[in-house]
């Protein structure tokens, strides 16, 4: 009896410290009914030690001075700058609207090689921002098991072009640190909680989880001028 007691409260412990660390898919969307394309910003959390040319490369982002204006580096800084393991910085992209959705406009495009999975993509590769499930919808893969070396994939980032309280904005998928709020982030960020509550559909603050990809607003400011900030 004890022993069984001792196994109920194991699966317990497993099934809390499972669901606690399962974080919510990002919850972008766009009210337009007409295609439209923004400029939007995303978290990437490096899974290893690389250099700022690596990360251009794998976002294939077209010039570095965007890669720079959108982290407020100095323009001097080099491709080869190292960004430490689990290190975040900012990625911008082109963002499309289109049936309610937003997502990545076509890029970034993944090839795939050898002992590559949907999984190890999405989760390892791409840091979650995406699941594999969104990969194969985009990509048409009715099989997320039969992938090809060589094969290109489309990884479709979150993103929204909507308009905020009527004023348009940035949307920045900003990924949670561990320990902070809806307070912490609406405050560093020059926003609100109800926005953020409201923009993110969450109901209760407390739901917020560490490493879950937050819909942030941000003042517009085209990436061409931002440059100049630097």
């Amino acid at each position: 009896m004890g022993y069984a007691k001792v196994l109920v409260g194991v699966l317990l412990f497993i099934t809390l410290a499972t669901t606690s660390t399962a974080q919510p898919p990002p919850n972008f969307t766009c009210s337009a009914t007409t295609k439209s394309t923004c400029h939007s910003l995303v978290d990437y959390v490096s899974p290893n030690t690389t250099v700022l040319s690596t990360i251009q490369s794998l976002f294939q982002i077209m010039r570095f001075h965007d890669l720079f204006g959108a982290n407020g580096f100095p323009t001097s800084t080099s491709p080869n700058e190292t960004l430490q393991a689990q290190q975040r910085i900012k990625i911008p992209f082109n963002c499309r609207c289109e049936n309610g959705t937003g997502v990545s406009d076509r890029a970034p495009v993944y090839t795939v090689i050898k002992d590559d999975g949907l999984y190890h993509i999405a989760a390892e590769i791409f840091s979650n921002l995406v699941t594999y499930q969104e990969i194969a919808k985009v990509n048409g893969i009715t099989d997320p098991n039969n992938i090809t070396i060589g094969q290109e994939l489309w990884i479709p980032l979150p993103c929204s072009c909507d308009e905020v309280e009527g004023v348009k904005v940035v949307h920045y998928g900003h990924v949670v640190e561990s320990g902070s709020s809806v307070d912490k982030i609406a405050m560093e960020y020059g926003t609100t909680p109800a926005i953020l509550l409201k923009l993110n559909g969450i109901t209760n603050a407390s739901e917020l989880q560490a490493n879950q990809v937050l819909d942030v607003p941000q003042r517009f400011l085209p990436f061409t001028s931002r440059h100049s900030l630097c």
